[in-house]
């Protein structure tokens, strides 16, 4: 685990951005620090909800495999990273594809030193150990002075290639990764929080890969139950069907209705504009939030989507990508707001 302490700042009036300001926050990193210096945020901090987010930030922090040097323009942008973490006001972040290089953990600690000074708080990071230091890996990174993170761990049953005695990290799949998040404030909410990386691939074995990792919940999830019944899982579900898009939408819908039947049973969340990811210039539906039935504190059946996919409004891109494209991720960020009240 990693914190840094924080520098005092003069305060800045925070204001709801506009959706022109939140073009200028994807537009370019110059864009996100006049608009975050200006106080502009996706949302303003109060004491009633909690911000859950996804995100996976492509190859963190190369942009691309470590052994390819062809494309250099898309090396992470910690500082636009960083600014755009901010400007959304998240108190968690569940990050996909990180790596554990020196130069990752590197970022990592920019990334923390660049948000406390940002956002006047501090933050921490943790994310898997299992695996090579070029494999990528899930984390979390939370703002310690709103949320407390506790009990966090692998979960091996949700990579389907890990077997008995072997790592969680298995076959050069993901497991999921484990946290029971507590408000700091009291009586806050509370919750078990699961953040997923699947197959990835547009193949009927992927795809049946990815199926059966998700009708593991149920039995994962039971030995949680007796602590909390309170359940969210998120993150980039990799749902791309099987090479057509017939496919892609029929894997959506046998998601959901498999979901729905994982004991305590769960929604997936619809998300706004419908499309958290581009690839070859069109936008599909990757990354998921669920949320088991009965959990008061999420009063939402739809979740945000920002980055470009949000400024794009899902249409086709033609030419040439965003340059939030190349520099943070081909993913965008999902954000769900939660009651932060304990309903249980």
């Amino acid at each position: 685990v990693s914190e840094l302490p924080v520098q005092s700042r003069d305060p800045v009036v925070p204001h709801l951005s506009s959706p022109q300001e939140e073009s200028i926050v994807w537009a370019s990193q110059s864009g996100c620090q006049k608009v975050v210096q200006a106080g502009g945020r996706m949302a303003i901090t109060t004491n009633d909800q909690l911000r859950v987010a996804t995100w996976n930030i492509r190859w963190f922090p190369y942009g691309q495999p470590p052994n390819r040097a062809e494309k250099s323009n898309y090396v992470t942008d910690i500082r636009w990273l960083t600014c755009s973490i901010a400007w959304m006001n998240v108190d968690v972040l569940a990050v996909q594809e990180s790596l554990a290089t020196s130069k990752a953990k590197q970022a990592w600690e920019e990334v923390l030193r660049l948000l406390g000074d940002m956002t006047g708080t501090s933050w921490r990071w943790m994310s898997q150990r299992c695996g090579g230091p070029n494999s990528l890996k899930i984390g979390f990174l939370w703002n310690s002075k709103r949320v407390e993170m506790q009990q966090v761990k692998s979960l091996k049953a949700f990579n389907v290639r890990a077997q008995p005695p072997h790592s969680p990290c298995a076959g050069g799949l993901r497991p999921g990764l484990y946290g029971y998040v507590q408000s700091l404030q009291k009586p806050g909410v509370d919750f078990h929080l699961i953040a997923l990386h699947l197959k990835s691939g547009s193949t009927v074995f992927a795809l049946e890969e990815r199926q059966k990792a998700l009708n593991r919940i149920d039995k994962t999830m039971k030995p949680f139950l007796f602590q909390d019944k309170d359940i969210v899982i998120l993150g980039d579900f990799n749902t791309m069907g099987a090479g057509d898009y017939a496919s892609r939408k029929s894997e959506l819908k046998y998601m959901r209705r498999m979901v729905s039947k994982e004991k305590p049973g769960f929604q997936d969340l619809l998300i706004t504009p419908r499309c958290s990811h581009y690839f070859r210039g069109r936008g599909g539906w990757l990354d998921h939030i669920l949320v088991n039935h009965g959990m008061e504190e999420v009063r939402t059946r739809s979740v945000r989507v920002t980055g470009y996919c949000a400024i794009a409004q899902c249409q086709r891109i033609k030419g040439d990508y965003p340059l939030a494209y190349e520099q943070l991720s081909d993913h965008c960020p999902v954000v769900i707001d939660i009651a932060n009240q304990d309903q249980d």
